[in-house]
Formats: structure tokens, sequence, C-alpha cells
């Protein structure tokens, strides 16, 4: 079984095929054969290096962390699900990650694709829609008619975030720049701040979700209400004397968070997708090749994708 990974980290030159080793499908388990991986910044900044401390994989590694394919066996426990079954998912952190031909996953971790989603559609929504989930539903615990803030309007994780916000009845603030305010708009933001015009946040907001950090978050934090919460998956909080006094004066709840699967999460993406509250956001897509994933990474890194970027794999074609 082969994968796309790094044997050590470095640039996009790094990534190679990756032989993963075979082993059997445990008790409650299912092997799946992958028909399309979500890309993610995490993807490149773990080839990088920039993550080696937080998650200390030992190379080889492959890389990838959501993704939609076809149950090709499962183990002795499992009920649920059999083989030929359309599914996707966001498997735990391990060394063998979604850049696959094969992946066995913890059953409870799957979901059954939606028919009207292609793999790829389905492949894109795992990563950054769990991540939305606990960070509006699980640690802001956002209710209808709050207020939200999203820096990070058109990315990956802020197009889901915004549909989810929605879904629960919040008014919706996003950052996005002024070539992506129409795009924003159409994903639900009911206000859109273009950052690259010098329009500037006005009012307060009950939540800010942070998917940029550094200086956009500085800027934000003082518009979150007293007693309000700040949650970042780009390491805004907190980030220096000034912006603590804020969080500080302001009794803001401050949460760093790192997205953990699990099946309710999944459930409740599901539920969001099959009710057609959540919807698909696709940038790219680039076949399962070593170039492919090259050319993925050199995409994300820009930072200026809408959406996700998804690699994808016919049925038949080894990963090369």
């Amino acid at each position: 079984m082969k994968g796309i990974g790094i044997h050590q980290y470095g640039d996009e030159r790094e990534l190679t095929v990756v032989d993963m080793p075979e082993r059997d499908v445990g008790a409650n388990e299912v092997r799946i054969s992958i028909r399309a991986s979500g890309v993610n910044p995490i993807d490149w900044k773990l080839r990088e290096g920039y993550l080696k401390d937080a998650l200390s994989f030992t190379p080889p590694l492959t890389l990838g962390w959501d993704g939609a394919g076809v149950v090709v066996e499962t183990g002795e426990s499992v009920n649920k699900w059999q083989t030929g079954d359309e599914v996707y998912f966001r498997p735990e952190l391990t060394e063998y990650g979604t850049y696959a031909e094969e992946i066995i996953v913890e059953e409870a971790l799957l979901q059954q694709k939606p028919t009207e989603l292609s793999f790829a559609e389905a492949a894109s929504l795992p990563l950054v829609g769990l991540t939305s989930i606990e960070a509006l539903m699980n640690i802001a615990r956002v209710q209808k008619g709050d207020s939200v803030l999203i820096l990070g309007g058109s990315g990956g994780v802020g197009t889901v975030a915004i549909q989810i916000a929605k879904a629960i009845g919040a008014t919706v603030t996003a950052t996005s720049s002024d070539k992506n305010r129409a795009f924003t708009t159409a994903r639900g933001a009911d206000h859109v701040i273009a950052y690259d015009q010098d329009e500037v946040i006005d009012g307060e907001f009950d939540v800010l979700f942070d998917a940029v950090g550094g200086e956009p978050y500085k800027k934000a934090i003082s518009h979150v209400k007293n007693g309000g919460v700040a949650v970042s998956i780009a390491g805004g909080v907190s980030q220096d004397e000034e912006t603590i006094k804020i969080e500080q004066q302001k009794l803001i709840q401050v949460n760093e968070m790192f997205m953990q699967p699990d099946q309710e999460k999944m459930k409740q993406l599901n539920d969001f997708v099959t009710a057609h509250q959540v919807s698909p956001v696709l940038s790219h897509t680039y076949p399962m090749t070593v170039e492919g994933a090259r050319d993925a990474h050199q995409d994300s890194a820009t930072n200026r994708t809408k959406g996700k970027i998804v690699l994808v794999r016919d049925e038949n074609t080894p990963v090369q």
C-alpha cells in the first residue's frame, strides 16, 4: 500500500511516494479505499517541520487528515458498515494519513457519504467542519441571536464556520479580501469586512472565531463583548502583553484549540450536511500524485484559497 508523504522535513520537494506497512483490520475498524483527501494548512506546516514538537511523528509520514472513499473490509465487531459503503471521515492523527490508496479508521469516525456529494466534496468537509463545530458549538456555545465575528471568512474553515453559525441562528460578520467579498457573502455572512480596503471592525460581538492569528486577532479582540468568548486555531490568543491586557480587562474567555475528532462531532457535521445547511466549497482539485500534492501544497501555502483544496484518485489508479 502506498501513500504520499515525507522521509524528512522540508519544502514541497520532499513529498514522495511512501510505502505504508500492511496491517490487519482491528475488531472495531474499517479499511477504506481512498478516493479523495482534503488538503489543509496543517499538512504543509507539518511537512515543513513547524509542528514537529507538537506532533512528534517519526518519518516516514503519510500526510492528510480528512478523506472519503469506499469500505473494502470491516473488523469482526463492525455491524454498521459493509463492503461497498461510501463514507467520509476525519481519522485520528497518526503517521498514516489520507494521501494514500487505503486507510484503516475506527468505525465510530465514519459517516455515510451523502449521495449528492462527490468524493472530492465529501473529503473537503470533515476537518474544517469538525473544527468549526468544536469552536462554535462546544467551546463558544453559540446560540440563536448571538453575534459572531469570523476572521478568515473565505478560507477552508471560514466558509464552513459561517454556514454553521448561520444554521444555529447567529448574525455573522466575517473578514475577507475585497475580491472575495461576494464569495463570502454567498456563504451566508451578514456583513463582510474587507481587510485590504482599510475597512475596520465596528461594534461588539459575543464570539470571535479566529482562523488567521497575528495582527488581525489583535485588532479584533477589543471588539469582543465583556465576558464574551474568543477561540483561535491560528495562535491568536494572548500573543503579547497588549493582547493579554485586553482579554483580561474584558473578562474574555480565551481558547487556543486543536480539534480532536469524535463520533458526536462527525454526526453533527453530517446532520448539517444532510439538512443542506452546510455545503462543501472546493477551491481546486489535484490528482493524488506526488506532483499533484506538491502543487496543492504550494496552492495552500499562499493563504489565498477560497474554500478547500482536495486530492482525488480513480478507483484503480495507484499513488505515484
